[in-house]
């Protein structure tokens, strides 16, 4: 018994080391859950609110840009914070997971109904409440799913539970605002998406509670556990060059349907496309993983992935046709992307035997997530206001070129360089 909790192994209530009983879709379906609100909360903040602000409030880009890439440092700094908390006080995660829900739901309903003659001010209020909710949710769920299970297939069909739940509540994210824009307006269509989102907290939170019990993970507390820094290090390095290869095209993809393509009335519709193809792409993915392994089968992907964005490159006005099929294939490998990551770094974490500090593990993955957000905005946002670029005006041959390097040629080089890592790291045993 001393040894499985020193260790972070889950147990059985009554001593013993919990058996390995099948999972069953209840019970991936009670964990992943959560996954759901925390997408559908995600995607306004991370692609509809900067735009929203640019657009129809008027902020500046380059002001935006610099208050979003200071925001989501602290976000991110505040990922680790967690990620300690969890695993200095086990048994205050569902503290975490209640508070993450109440500031995620509050700061989305506030982003979409600025007040006061200082809207800058407002989104970055409103945007720090909803992000720091979002990590405090993001970093327990990964934390408690990366530590259920120790084989390495129940470990890919976990992360694609999760992210399939995730997937789906990006799709109703796209769907949602989309359909409720032509009818009531953008802002107030928001509006009614984040008290969905208030509604879906309050559902799927009683769930993942009951899971957790039945899961009975019985860690004790880590004061002075630390995660084996140096051979997770490889790991954070691809994932840092996967992770900004998407931020760039998350921060950009509505200004380049709307003033590239022409297409602003086929968004949801494109987006849809995109978030659809990741869903048999993730559960795919989790599949191979559990028969070939994470590590080459999120190389192969990374390599379509690639393809997906050379072909980009070639767009223009009007190529809405050419942007679906683009939107497809690079859509199908994004669910890669979810799944394989988090089934990898908990495949590293119990190879370094650190389990105790999970936490803090998968809260710097989380740092990478929201470093590469705050880095793709503070980055794109400036270069494109210094060349000319408006959101939703007319825009000169060069501004638009300029959009569409960022948003495809940077991401395909940083993704060849995940690539030949991947490789490198693969070959010696260090991922």
């Amino acid at each position: 018994m001393a040894e499985a909790l020193a260790s972070g192994a889950p147990v059985a209530a009554g001593g013993g080391r919990a058996r390995r009983a099948a999972l069953s879709r209840g019970d991936l379906a009670a964990h992943g859950a959560l996954a759901l609100p925390l997408a559908f909360g995600g995607l306004p903040l991370y692609i509809h609110a900067p735009d929203f602000y640019a657009a129809q409030v008027g902020v500046p880009l380059a002001a935006l840009g610099v208050t979003l890439f200071w925001l989501r440092l602290l976000d991110a700094a505040l990922d680790p914070l967690a990620g300690w908390a969890g695993d200095r006080w086990p048994g205050a995660r569902g503290v975490l997971l209640a508070g993450g829900a109440v500031l995620l739901a509050a700061g989305v309903a506030a982003l979409f109904a600025p007040a006061g003659p200082a809207p800058l001010i407002w989104f970055a209020l409103a945007m720090a409440v909803a992000t720091v909710g979002h990590s405090l949710i993001s970093v327990t769920l990964m934390t408690l799913g990366g530590l259920w299970r120790r084989d390495p297939a129940d470990k890919a069909r976990i992360s694609a539970a999760r992210e399939g739940f995730g997937l789906a509540g990006l799709i109703a994210a796209v769907v949602l605002p989309a359909f409720l824009a032509p009818l009531i307006g953008r802002q107030a269509g928001l509006l009614i998406t984040a008290l969905l989102l208030a509604v879906a907290l309050a559902v799927t939170l009683p769930l993942f509670r009951r899971w957790r019990q039945g899961a009975r993970l019985e860690l004790r507390p880590a004061a002075d556990a630390a995660p084996d820094w140096p051979a997770l290090a490889p790991f954070y390095a691809i994932a840092a060059l996967v992770l900004l290869s998407a931020a760039l095209p998350a921060a950009l993809i509505l200004m380049l349907i709307r003033d590239l393509l022409g297409a602003e009335g086929l968004t949801g519709a494109l987006l849809l496309c995109y978030f659809l193809a990741a869903l048999p792409g993730a559960a795919l993915a989790g599949r191979l993983a559990g028969r070939f392994g994470a590590v080459p089968v999120w190389g192969t992907s990374l390599a379509l992935s690639v393809a997906g964005f050379a072909f980009a490159l070639t767009l223009g006005p009007g190529d809405v046709a050419g942007f679906a099929l683009i939107c497809v294939a690079t859509g199908f490998c994004f669910g890669a992307d979810l799944v394989l990551p988090p089934a990898i770094l908990s495949a590293r974490i119990e190879a370094t035997a650190t389990e105790r500090a999970a936490g803090r593990a998968y809260a710097a993955l989380g740092f990478l997530t929201k470093a590469a957000l705050a880095l793709a905005g503070a980055t794109a946002l400036p270069l494109l206001q210094g060349a000319g670029f408006r959101p939703g005006a007319d825009n000169d041959a060069a501004a638009l070129r300029l959009l569409l390097l960022l948003y495809a040629g940077a991401p395909l080089l940083l993704r060849a360089a995940a690539i030949a890592a991947l490789a490198w790291f693969w070959r010696r045993g260090a991922i």
